[in-house]
């Protein structure tokens, strides 16, 4: 029999219930200072009157927060001037704990550009890396690559996921590789890590099929003069791809229905059919739910569980997911059972990564987790960067012409591109580069120190003091867009630059300042699958087709960038489409855009 091993449960990894923790910290700070004090009033006063001692129970909330506060602030300078470093500047807002930016930063998600309420934090303070100060708490934000290099790699033994990630987003990844620390972790990553090789990310047959299923969709709406959302279109083609290597079987997502023109309504992160989802329907909304959710959480801060106290809000989505993953990853599991009987000691597949699972541990659940962590990965991911090569190619068309000359005089108008000849087209991974830099699929990373507080030395500039057990959010999107390192036109979609030495000596010497897949040990592992599986894509598209325009009057209600957007500063001023973050960065909405085929081709 092959030993059944099971990764430890979140309460073993020291994850606790998050609706645990919060009643411990209300206990702490609602009925703590007030028993104190009432106790020490009856001992000072004998006697005090009903009024004197509804005073001191409610004052000695707030009385005891600013003490709490001001005592943690003052250990913290006097350990920062002992290590020579300095405090982290803190935001100020105008109510105590700053609570009025939080409820800024909540509305800023729904209403204002991806992120720009940080660029304003930053520009305000004239800095890049600000402390919040949300519900009087330590939560580091930063745009700085060299705080970003420390946290991610020089400084990355110190640093964790911690447990307000964890307590986030456990019901959804539990053990799966994006969220495992520690030794857990380390076993995930060398149990990936030969998926990822060369032959294997360099074998593009498995997604010429489903290529030219994607692409025949896209052909049959041009034929008719129809739009279709291509980030619904992408996302399928996306899952397709990657059904094969994770379930060893095709999902065919393609052939469900597609969404109609005119027959949308706004869902949780793209279009949805007004009426009639199908089962596959429920499955992708689950997943937008619970992004949803999980994003939500992350702009309340601390806050999130007292909204969810007496229901997880993730359950039901989550359930979802997992009661259709089970009878595919208990299948993979008796298949294996019915090998073992038979003497047949290998998997089924060598090439399948559930067969891989199963072959070494039963455990139903953490297959489930490490299944839905590559889906994410595999879905959305390269899906978001293939729908904003798109709109870019929508906005910017002499770019798309450019690169469709270079697809034409490398590949020619049907061959099928291989690994070496991806590889030597410049300008295609120029695009892939700009639009990743502009539009970065995971705009932001969260990390959180461990016990002991860090120094992370800036080059002229100060060496900051990061507190322990603090919380770091790292924002790509925003350090991507950095004028001081990329120039004034950092705004700018310009494929060319990446063809500049200068430009390429820049980013080789400060790696951090461009980061759309991360850095340092957890830098993401199926990066350069994802690019080579977007730029067979992208050559294959513009073999069939020359133009895109974007159809505006097809989006949902509420996708479309607000009037208040034009004339601000950045890119908001010229995007015609509202970026958002669900977990990875997306269109609002949907992308709904037309396609001229190249008449000749087809």
């Amino acid at each position: 029999m092959t030993p059944r091993t099971r990764p430890p449960t979140a309460f073993e990894r020291g994850i606790p219930d998050y609706r645990q923790r919060i009643l411990l910290s209300l206990t702490r700070a609602i009925l703590l200072p007030p028993l104190i004090a009432l106790t020490l009033s009856y001992s000072l006063l004998r006697s005090p009157t009903m009024a004197t001692s509804v005073i001191t129970a409610v004052f000695s909330i707030p009385a005891c927060i600013a003490l709490r506060y001001s005592v943690r602030t003052r250990r913290q300078r006097n350990a920062a001037r002992a290590l020579g470093a300095t405090m982290i500047p803190r935001v100020r807002g105008k109510w105590p704990g700053n609570v009025d930016v939080v409820l800024r930063v909540v509305k800023s998600f729904q209403e204002e550009y991806v992120l720009q309420v940080f660029a304003d934090l930053f520009d305000e303070y004239q800095t890049n890396t600000l402390n919040t100060g949300f519900f009087w708490d330590d939560q580091i934000v930063t745009r700085d690559e060299n705080v970003m290099k420390y946290i991610s790699s020089t400084g990355f033994a110190s640093f964790e996921k911690g447990i307000l990630w964890h307590e986030r987003i456990d019901k959804l990844l539990g053990t799966g590789l994006f969220n495992a620390e520690g030794e857990l972790w380390r076993k995930g990553r060398a149990t990936a890590r030969p998926f990822f090789a060369k032959e294997r990310i360099s074998d593009f047959n498995t997604f010429e099929r489903t290529v030219s299923t994607t692409l025949d969709l896209l052909a049959h709406r041009s034929a008719v003069n129809l739009p279709i959302d291509v980030q619904d279109l992408l996302e399928r083609f996306t899952l397709d791809s990657a059904s094969e290597f994770l379930f060893g079987m095709q999902l065919d997502t393609l052939s469900q229905p597609l969404t109609e023109p005119g027959r949308v309504k706004l869902g949780p992160r793209g279009s949805m059919p007004i009426e009639g989802a199908t089962a596959f329907d429920e499955f992708t909304q689950a997943f937008e739910n619970v992004a949803v959710i999980i994003t939500r959480r992350g702009t309340q801060g601390d806050t999130w569980p007292l909204l969810e106290l007496f229901a997880d809000k993730t359950e039901d989505a989550t359930n979802t997911i997992m009661n259709w993953l089970e009878p595919i990853v208990k299948r993979a599991i008796d298949e294996k059972d019915q090998r073992r009987l038979a003497g047949v000691a290998t998997p089924a597949s060598e090439n399948v990564f559930l067969d891989y699972l199963a072959s070494r541990t039963d455990d139903v659940e953490h297959i489930r987790y490490e299944l839905v962590t590559y889906l994410i990965a595999s879905r959305d991911t390269t899906a978001s960067l293939l729908t904003f090569v798109m709109y870019f190619f929508a906005m910017y068309p002499d770019v798309c012409s450019r690169l469709r000359q270079e697809v034409l005089a490398v590949i020619g108008p049907i061959n099928s591109p291989s690994y070496e000849t991806l590889r030597s087209m410049k300008y295609l991974r120029a695009v892939l580069n700009e639009a990743l830099r502009l539009l970065p699929s995971a705009p932001l990373i969260a990390r959180t120190s461990l016990d002991k507080p860090q120094i992370i030395p800036v080059p002229n500039g100060p060496s900051w003091f990061f507190p322990p057990k603090t919380q770091a959010m790292m924002i790509s999107l925003l350090t991507h867009r950095r004028a001081d390192l990329w120039g004034p036109d950092a705004n700018e979609f310009r494929p060319a630059r990446w063809l500049e030495p200068e430009t390429v000596a820049k980013v080789n010497a400060t790696p951090f300042m461009y980061c759309p897949f991360s850095g340092g040990p957890r830098i993401c592992i199926g990066q350069e699958f994802a690019l080579n599986e977007a730029g067979f894509f992208l050559v294959r598209l513009l073999q069939r087709f020359k133009r895109f325009a974007l159809a505006p009057e097809f989006q949902p209600a509420g996708s479309l960038p607000p009037d208040s957007w034009k004339g601000r500063p950045g890119r908001q001023t010229v995007e015609r489409i509202f970026p958002a973050i669900n977990f990875t960065l997306h269109s609002r909405g949907g992308m709904w855009m037309r396609a001229e085929a190249d008449l000749e081709k087809e």
